[in-house]
């Protein structure tokens, strides 16, 4: 919705916001055990002490995990504007750009564009070269390109300008996956143990909601939740929840609640639980923890909702993985932190997919910061059946994937929350 309002604008097209803001509050619960998390070294920026990296030619990460531009709602913005049919377009095709097209190019005008949006995001460490521009433009293998064959057929010189301004939206795309990764790769290598505070980035203070105004149902919620919430009335605030929209609270979650979201008509910032398999990790978390006290005798639980690139916690040798929950287990004044990913599976790489690898190569991270009263854990939660990913390698077992800390959440919904605790345990 935000980009087809993104294409609308360009286009001098209507283009009023009938949604409504709301926020929502938070309760925050940080407790008196001083735990640690994996941060940037306090006082390093990549800007000012870290290298100058020149846009060239993709890095592996990129290739494997290619830059998307999806051109159907653009032309369905000007189809509309034109009163044209046939606009729904139900298997998209996907092409590329050829040296022919790119011939045409005002590779001025594209440079000029990077500039403008390497400098609104004060990137000043960045250098672009038209030359190098071109040289990309000129493979295919680092983008996926969704538009009709028709649109890049050579009819007329107007064709130019929409190619061109194709290939200005891919390379923008490709200019912040790969500033992203460079700083990711620099910042690896200056990690250090910080005190996790109520000052962290991860943690959320209030949310902000963008409901249609005629959702009067929605909003209707939300001021008694809101209400509940400001209250201290958690688990009445929860009691509220829709379909769409759910408040989640527990109580050793950092901040309550948590929200949900299922809804294309409900945009929540700065985060959400994106999906049912996240949602459904924290509530089963929460009523294993609820209905097992004494499996947590002499133990201390914890959870924090990892925020997405930029401001949560990632891992450059995972290939820039970012999990979505930080766990920590404390026993005997020992801190375990999981890092914790529910997910599909389907399209990793086999079982030596650096996603899932990364729960031995965190062990390298753990060396290297070199805490003995920390360990470090890397789990993925797969929503994706284990009968749907058992063929990635012949005779391969659910021991086999345990042992690389894939534990499959809904064909063992009953037992893989006291299987992940168990395995930190060990």
């Amino acid at each position: 919705m935000k980009q087809f309002k993104e294409y609308l604008e360009e286009e001098d097209l209507p283009t009023e916001d009938n949604r409504l803001e709301f926020v929502l509050p938070t309760i925050k619960s940080l407790g008196s055990t001083k735990l640690k998390i994996v941060r940037l070294k306090e006082g390093l920026d990549f800007k000012k002490q870290g290298p100058k990296p020149a846009l060239e030619h993709p890095p592996d990460h990129i290739v494997r995990h290619p830059v998307i531009l999806d051109w159907y709602p653009k032309i369905q913005a000007l189809t509309s504007k034109k009163a044209s049919v046939g606009t729904d377009f139900v298997e998209p095709e996907q092409n590329s750009l050829t040296p022919q097209h790119i011939a045409f190019m005002n590779f001025d005008t594209i440079y000029f564009s990077l500039q403008r949006f390497k400098n609104e995001r004060a990137w000043y460490n960045l250098n672009l070269s038209k030359e190098e521009m071109e040289q990309l433009l000129l493979r295919n293998d680092w983008y996926r390109l969704y538009i009709p064959s028709d649109e890049l057929r050579f009819r007329s010189f107007e064709q130019v300008r929409r190619w061109q301004e194709i290939a200005t939206a891919l390379l923008t795309k490709y200019c912040d996956r790969f500033y992203k990764y460079k700083k990711a790769e620099w910042e690896n290598e200056h990690l250090e143990y910080h005190e996790l505070s109520e000052d962290d980035p991860n943690f959320v203070d209030e949310y902000q909601l963008y409901i249609d105004k005629s959702s009067e149902d929605i909003i209707a919620k939300l001021e008694t939740i809101n209400a509940f919430i400001t209250a201290g009335n958690l688990r009445d605030a929860e009691a509220q929840k829709l379909r769409t929209l759910w408040p989640i609270c527990f109580g050793q979650h950092f901040y309550q609640p948590l929200v949900y979201v299922n809804s294309a008509f409900i945009e929540v910032k700065p985060i959400v639980l994106q999906n049912d398999s996240e949602r459904d990790f924290v509530t089963d978390l929460r009523t294993f923890y609820e209905e097992n006290s004494g499996y947590f005798h002499g133990k201390e639980l914890y959870l924090l909702r990892n925020m997405s690139k930029g401001r949560g916690i990632g891992f450059f040798e995972a290939g820039n993985f970012y999990p979505d929950f930080i766990l920590w287990l404390v026993t005997n004044n020992k801190q375990n932190v999981a890092f914790i990913d529910p997910k599909g599976i389907m399209n990793l790489r086999g079982l030596d997919d650096p996603k899932i690898q990364f729960c031995i190569t965190i062990k390298s991270l753990e060396h290297k910061l070199s805490d003995p009263e920390i360990s470090l854990y890397s789990f993925i939660l797969s929503n994706t059946s284990f009968e749907v990913v058992k063929w990635w390698t012949t005779d391969l077992s659910k021991t086999d994937f345990e042992k690389n800390n894939v534990l499959f959440q809904y064909d063992d919904r009953e037992t893989y929350i006291n299987n992940l605790l168990d395995r930190i345990l060990i």
